[in-house]
């Protein structure tokens, strides 16, 4: 069984919006080590990191 449909969310964060922006899209693999109670880890499953329509799996905990 799977669960499909959109997820928004809001938080604050201590940061310039370039350097998150960054970060999500270069190196999305280090958003788990900044919150490991929220994102275990993602995985690249199709293209590049940073590139558009590549594949990416996330595995966070929602609650």
């Amino acid at each position: 069984m799977a669960l499909t449909g959109k997820l928004v969310s809001q938080i604050s964060i201590k940061s310039d919006g370039d350097l998150f922006h960054e970060i999500f899209r270069e190196r999305p693999h280090h958003i788990s080590g900044m919150s490991p109670d929220k994102i275990q880890n993602c995985e690249l499953h199709d293209g590049q990191w940073g590139t558009v329509g590549s594949v990416i799996f996330w595995n966070y905990f929602h609650g």
